[in-house]
């Protein structure tokens, strides 16, 4: 996705953004963080791990070249909505080192949540909700709003990880959920990503 330089945030919504019930034979990867929010319906999600299922109400969270695909249950077909950002270029030069911002590379934490439940993290959802509607209505400031919005998200999604990172058990889970070929294309693909040129 083309992410401007000077407001890198895309959001994808609309009655036409919907996922099939037809798995894909192909996971796909994207140059950008990925948070989405499923309006209606559910549905599987997968990696290179087990299939795990998703819900209305719950958001999803894919770092950038992470390879995934999505599909929903049989006869229904998932409405969704998509905010694709760039973290280190939206909050650039809002920390006083770039390390000091949030960091939502999977390689950071062990035992990543890749879907969140509402009822269980419904600030989460209230943040993406409030993220899209901000972007659909364009009011006066609004890019400054959605800066804030997801600079909160962004926080917010950082203490879910670390705190799954120290749940007992998380290091035997993060290596049975991520393949070691998971692990060698990823960081491949972020190197591409950053030294293109």
């Amino acid at each position: 996705y083309y992410l401007p330089a000077d407001f890198p945030v895309l959001v994808l919504t609309g009655g036409h953004w919907k996922i099939s019930d037809i798995p894909s034979s192909r996971l796909h990867f994207h140059n950008c963080l990925e948070i989405g929010l499923c309006h209606s319906h559910s549905g599987t999600m997968k990696f290179y791990s087990e299939p795990m299922s998703f819900k209305e109400g719950d958001v999803t969270c894919i770092p950038r070249n992470i390879p995934h695909t999505t599909y929903s249950d049989q006869g229904t077909e998932s409405r969704w909505s998509y905010i694709m950002f760039d973290p280190a270029q939206l909050f650039r030069g809002l920390f006083l080192t770039p390390d000091a911002g949030p960091d939502l590379s999977l390689f950071s934490y062990r035992n990543y949540r890749h879907i969140l439940p509402r009822e269980e993290y419904p600030n989460i959802h209230y943040l993406t909700l409030s993220i899209i509607r901000e972007m659909e209505d364009k009011r006066p400031k609004y890019q400054i709003c959605v800066k804030g919005l997801l600079l909160a998200l962004s926080i917010e999604l950082n203490r879910i990880q670390e705190e799954a990172s120290q749940e007992p058990g998380a290091e035997a889970s993060h290596k049975a959920y991520l393949p070691e070929n998971a692990l060698i294309i990823s960081p491949a693909l972020d190197y591409i990503e950053d030294n293109y040129s």
